[in-house]
C-alpha cells in the first residue's frame, strides 16, 4: 500500500524534455540572432534587398511606380531584430541552466 502511495505522490525524476527544448531553442535563437546582428556573410543586406524587391513588385502589380519606403526593409531594422533574437537566445540558455540545476 505504501509503494502505491509513493508512486502516486510523484517521486520520480522530472522529464528532461523541457530542458532540451529550452537549450536547443536558445542555441538556435542565439546563432540566428548573432548572424543577423553582425551581418555574417551578408545575410541582413540580402534579406533587406529581397524585401525591397518584393515590395516593388507588389506595388508595380497595383499600378504604382515605386515601392513604399518602409522601415522594415532596412538592414538596421533587421540587425536590431537580430540583437533582440540573440538576447532571447541568451535568456533561453539561462532558463535551461536554471532548470538543469533545479532538477
Amino acid at each position: 500500500m505504501t509503494a502505491a502511495l509513493t508512486l502516486a505522490a510523484g517521486t520520480h525524476s522530472p522529464s528532461p524534455v523541457p530542458l532540451v527544448v529550452f537549450a536547443l531553442g536558445g542555441l538556435v535563437a542565439l546563432w540566428c540572432g548573432v548572424s543577423w546582428a553582425f551581418d555574417v556573410r551578408g545575410i541582413t543586406t540580402r534579406r533587406s534587398e529581397r524585401i525591397r524587391r518584393k515590395n516593388a513588385d507588389t506595388w508595380a502589380a497595383m499600378g504604382r511606380l515605386d515601392a513604399s519606403p518602409t522601415v522594415f526593409a532596412t538592414p538596421g531594422y533587421l540587425r536590431f531584430l537580430g540583437a533582440l533574437m540573440a538576447f532571447a537566445g541568451i535568456v533561453l540558455l539561462v532558463v535551461s541552466y536554471a532548470l538543469w540545476h533545479l532538477n
